[in-house]
Order: structure tokens, then sequence, then C-alpha cells
């Protein structure tokens, strides 16, 4: 069982490895925005061109549709170097949010017959939740006074995973009710609060494991809560 689990997780990462490398959430690509306008917020439609980046302002609530371009005049900031910077401007999108996510560490409060711990056992989940990504888009200058475009981001998300993973089975851990040592089989659902910086998305986790085999009713951590760091990759 334990080898089809690890055969299952190392499926997903790669998978999600995939799936990062078409994923635009950390990019500016083409779409509608939020942005400041003053103390306004507004909808904009951002399109990248060959060596700019262009923004539309749209009508209140409503995108473009079939527009006559000539009527339009975006404003446009250059991809390639210019004379002196541009003021940075930011530009904003709520999602949902699908990810593959594992858990490194958990740290399992304290129970009657043993003092916290640390865990670092396989496992893995699917997360989904709801996410705002913020860019960044701004010109700086270098030592030597070429002004070039850079465009940040910034992702923050906030929903539930779920999925399985082992974990070490022996006395210690069942107040010796069993007098053998094996990996266990999981089902661990948690809380997340992810932060993604370019690719990279990671966070806490407020969770619960339960062991899937006879033995549960011994496991001192059964549907015990638990505090962790998620790592993950976006899979839309």
């Amino acid at each position: 069982m334990n080898k089809t689990l690890l055969f299952l997780l190392v499926l997903a990462i790669f998978s999600s490895c995939r799936a990062l490398k078409d994923s635009p959430k950390y990019k500016l690509t083409d779409g509608v925005y939020k942005t400041k306008d003053g103390d306004r917020t507004r909808l904009v439609y951002v399109e990248n061109a060959e060596d700019s980046v262009l923004v539309y302002q749209l009508g209140p609530g409503k995108t473009v549709v079939k527009p006559d371009r000539k009527s339009l005049k975006p404003q446009v900031f250059p991809g390639t170097a210019v004379d002196k910077e541009i003021a940075a401007s930011k530009y904003w999108k709520n999602t949902f949010d699908l990810d593959v996510l594992t858990i490194p560490f958990k740290y399992r409060p304290s129970t009657n017959s043993f003092t916290p711990q640390l865990s670092n056992h396989l496992n893995g989940a699917v997360y989904l939740g709801y996410r705002n990504d913020t860019y960044e888009l701004s010109y700086k200058s270098n030592p030597i006074g070429k002004v070039s475009q850079r465009v940040t981001h910034l992702g923050f998300s906030a929903g539930l995973a779920t999925g399985v993973g082992v974990t070490p089975m022996n006395p210690w851990v069942t107040d010796d009710n069993i007098n053998v040592e094996y990996d266990g089989f999981i089902w661990s659902k948690a809380f997340c609060v992810l932060m993604a910086v370019e690719k990279l998305n990671f966070g806490l986790a407020l969770g619960f494991d339960h062991l899937l085999d006879e033995n549960r009713k011994y496991w001192i951590y059964q549907g015990k809560p638990y505090l962790g760091l998620t790592v993950g990759l976006n899979l839309n």
C-alpha cells in the first residue's frame, strides 16, 4: 500500500510541475484586472504586446466586448529600456485556486503520554481555495543609468486541503496497545493559508489526521489537531 501511495504522490508532483510550466498565475498575462486610479478602483484590460504592456480602461462592472480598437487609448508601458523611471502601478485579480501540496513538517502538541512532536513523513494533498494575485509593474535604473521594466508578483490564498500520507505506528504512539512497528496509512484534512511568490506556494495548515486501519482506536493522534508547514505548486 505504501509503495502505491509513493507512486501516486510522485505522479502528482510531476503532473503539477508540467501544469506549472503552462500556468499563468505568476505572470501578468492578458486579461481583466483591478487597479487604483487615485482613490477609485477601476477595471482595466492588460494586453502584452511584442515590446510593451498596454493597459486599457474599462467601464465600471463590465468588460469591453469587441471594441473599436481605434477609439481606445491605452496606457503604454515599454518593455525595453527607457530614458527615465516610470511610476509603479499595481494590478490585481481574485480567482479560485487549485493546488497540489505537501506538508513536510507537522507539529503535534503534547498528549498525556507523549511530548510535542515534529514529524516529516510522506504525504500529499489537493487544495482548493480563494486567491488574490497582485502584480506590480515598475521601472528601475541600474548603476549605469539604464532603466528597465520589472514585474513582481505576490499572491495570497485561503482554503481547504485533503489528502493522504503515512505515519509511523509503534507501541509508543499507541500507549503500548500494539507490539509491532509499521507505517500506517492516514487521511488528512486541513485549513490552509498560503502565500505565493513567483512560482512557489508556501504557507501554514491547521489540520487533523485519521489513521485508516484497525489500530486507529489506539493511535494517540487520531483526530487531534496539528500545525503544519505547506509547500505546493499551482495547477490552474
